[in-house]
């Protein structure tokens, strides 16, 4: 069993870096050919440098989806720890983190790919909701905010290195 703060910080902080890889994910391949063309709305041009990729109503639906997610498993993130403790319902949200990443890469469609965003923006909620909680609870006072900031550092470093 592992007692060091920092180990079991270092494991919860996770979270925060998946929350920083979905907050710019989109952004990351919302320009690259091959999403363009795979999303396109309406038929898919023979010259694959001429697809323009969803509607910008359509990106937008696709972009929202995750943080939708989020609100919603933020919302939910309370009553799942109370149930499970913050601890497994930590490791719940990895779990579906898990299976909307899945999703995602097997998306055939637009659906699909809301879908999954959705499920990860889920994971996402829970996990920016108790993860902080987590961490400060197991923290003794005088590491208690540097442990909490580097949730926020790692959220940053997810964001960095999506773009």
């Amino acid at each position: 069993m592992i007692g060091n703060i920092y180990a079991i910080a270092a494991v919860a902080i996770i979270g925060g870096g998946l929350f920083g890889f979905d907050i710019s994910s989109m952004s990351a391949i919302i320009s690259i050919p091959a999403y363009k063309c795979y999303f396109q709305s309406g038929p898919v041009p023979e010259d694959h440098s001429q697809c323009t990729g969803p509607t910008s109503s359509v990106q937008g639906g696709i972009t929202a989806a995750m943080p939708g997610g989020s609100w919603l498993g933020a919302l939910f993130s309370g009553y799942l720890s109370d149930i499970f403790g913050r601890k497994k319902a930590i490791m719940i949200a990895a779990v579906i983190w898990w299976i909307g990443s899945t999703i995602i890469c097997a998306s055939q469609n637009v659906g699909m790919l809301v879908v999954g965003r959705v499920i990860n923006g889920f994971s996402v909620g829970i996990c920016s909701a108790q993860v902080p909680v987590y961490i400060s609870e197991l923290a003794p006072p005088s590491k208690r905010g540097r442990l909490v900031g580097a949730q926020q550092w790692a959220i940053t470093w997810g964001i960095m290195i999506m773009f």
